[in-house]
């Protein structure tokens, strides 16, 4: 595990001031989405969009992704705590993190939120009118690119979100 950079992380949760309103570009639906996340959220969307190479931020579905990816997390019943208990579940109880992750109610339902982050972003991407392209590349954006049979240019859009989020 990378201790400092998961240390690094918990502190921007605390301390980010984002801007409210995502960069050009984004649909009026998308900019709602993008105001609506936590401002952590946010910030971690801006940074994610940052560390896309400027030909990368060219492609609007990438940058729609990048900014989005995790809209799936702001959720009134998702907290810090919920966060930093799943990167720490996930490494060192990763059997008792899946269990209790399935639970839709309860006092673990934020680490079900997290679990299902994924989908749920997608289908508020899919309800604000994104493209097919941004709401696949964020409802898969922790799969293995390979496993999912993707042609090349949109598995290497999944794998640029991918390393900008990790970076991010």
């Amino acid at each position: 595990m990378r201790v400092w950079y998961r240390v690094w992380q918990f502190w921007q949760a605390l301390v980010a001031a984002p801007a409210a309103d995502a960069p050009e570009g984004l649909a009026p639906g998308l900019q709602a989405l993008f105001a609506g996340m936590r401002r952590a959220d946010r910030a971690h969307g801006l940074r994610t969009l940052a560390r896309l190479t400027p030909e990368e931020r060219q492609h609007p579905d990438l940058l729609v992704a990048a900014l989005l990816h995790d809209v799936g997390k702001s959720r009134a019943d998702v907290h810090l705590w919920d966060r930093v208990l799943t990167v720490l579940a996930g490494r060192l109880a990763p059997g008792w993190l899946e269990e209790v992750s399935r639970r839709e109610a309860g006092p673990w339902q934020g680490l079900h939120r997290i679990a299902v982050h994924a989908e749920e972003g997608a289908r508020r991407l899919t309800a604000a009118g994104a493209s097919p392209l941004a709401v696949a590349l964020v409802r898969w954006h922790h799969a293995v690119p390979a496993s999912l049979g993707w042609p090349e240019g949109e598995r290497r859009l999944l794998e640029a979100l991918q390393r900008a989020d990790e970076e991010a």
